[in-house]
């Protein structure tokens, strides 16, 4: 470990208040980089964490897992990456800090024609909406999983319940680029003009339609459920016979008939255990050996779809005073206060 510091956002103790203060600036272990992180994003997950202790292996803690940044320095036996390099990816934790230090396996690299802020929008909401629709079982629907450009799914239906969440807008844009040509989202109506610009053909207001009442005709092929507020009974009132669902509520359960339904919980994993150790007990860690061969294809394949337009980036809401402005969002967060875009920290802006 180095001897110099770095600024970072501190869980000093289970649950205990968020404090930013000095940590070591880490120095990369073998098949390992160091990152120089510019964009770190917030999702859910963190409050979760912080709240219920969860998914940390230790205190004092930083947690934060959608980064994106520079290649700072680089570890013994890293191949294909070198110092300045513009990476972004997925950590579990290790994000709210202005160094980290992460496996060569989980870096994805950042195309030129969107910026740092734009990179850090896709790490942990891309991959949940790509295996769930793409992956083959047990994690995915496989719909697409050579990622063909081909629109493999020509002229088919679906629906996104929660289209205007990050996920829920990925979402929209996979089964656009999929060749899905009825598209249905249920979001709030200020969403509905982005929404149909990114690929939904039909919108219908959560305001106008409650979620228990949600009920689409004539059924879609697919849904996707991008919400945690139980969507499975919509999902399986509004999708054909035979047809296929996947939800990003991992104990989403319906009592209504399966009617030979394909039912995936989809999680926002692209590596596995044998690149991102377990936190706590390995038989209910939700990311498989499965994600880490089909991440591989998100590695390869997403860069080409954003450089060719065919998945833009989230809209984003960039935090004032850096790591400093992440609590009171994530307070903003789990109150309800942030809709349709991804907010966005700059550790580096972070007074020394």
């Amino acid at each position: 470990m180095s001897t110099a510091t770095q600024q970072a956002l501190i869980i000093p103790s289970p649950k205990a208040p968020f404090v930013i203060g000095p940590r070591p600036i880490p120095v990369p272990a073998k098949g390992q980089v160091r990152l120089k992180l510019l964009s770190v994003g917030l999702n859910p997950l963190n409050s979760v964490q912080h709240e219920f202790d969860v998914f940390i292996s230790e205190y004092p803690a930083v947690i934060g897992a959608d980064f994106a940044g520079v290649v700072d320095e680089v570890g013994e036996d890293v191949v294909g990456f070198s110092k300045g390099d513009e990476v972004f990816g997925q950590a579990l934790n290790g994000g709210f800090q202005q160094y980290t230090t992460v496996p060569t396996a989980i870096l994805i690299r950042k195309p030129k024609n969107i910026t740092f802020d734009d990179a850090a929008s896709f790490p942990a909401t891309f991959p949940t909406a790509c295996v769930g629709l793409f992956a083959q079982a047990p994690i995915g629907l496989a719909l697409n999983p050579s990622f063909s450009w081909d629109r493999p799914q020509q002229g088919e239906s679906a629906l996104v319940i929660g289209g205007g969440t990050s996920t829920g807008q990925f979402a929209v844009q996979l089964l656009k680029f999929l060749g899905f040509t009825r598209i249905v989202v249920y979001a709030s109506k200020v969403h509905f003009y982005y929404l149909k610009q990114l690929g939904a053909t039909e919108c219908i207001d959560r305001a106008d339609v409650p979620l228990e009442k949600l009920v689409v005709k004539p059924p879609v092929k697919v849904v996707y459920d991008a919400t945690f507020t139980g969507a499975l009974d919509a999902a399986y009132d509004s999708v054909v016979d035979g047809g296929k669902v996947t939800t990003v509520r991992p104990e989403a359960k319906t009592e209504r008939d399966p009617r030979s339904i394909t039912l995936v919980h989809c999680f926002g994993f692209y590596v596995g255990p044998d690149v991102m150790e377990p936190i706590g007990d390995p038989a209910h860690w939700h990311a498989s050996v499965e994600h880490t061969i089909f991440g591989k294809r998100i590695i390869e394949e997403l860069p080409k779809m954003v450089e060719h337009g065919v998945i833009v980036p989230n809209r984003i809401e960039v935090l004032p005073n850096g790591l400093a402005g992440i609590p009171d969002a994530l307070e903003r967060m789990k109150a309800g206060g942030v809709r349709g875009v991804k907010v966005i920290a700059h550790p580096q802006e972070s007074a020394p």
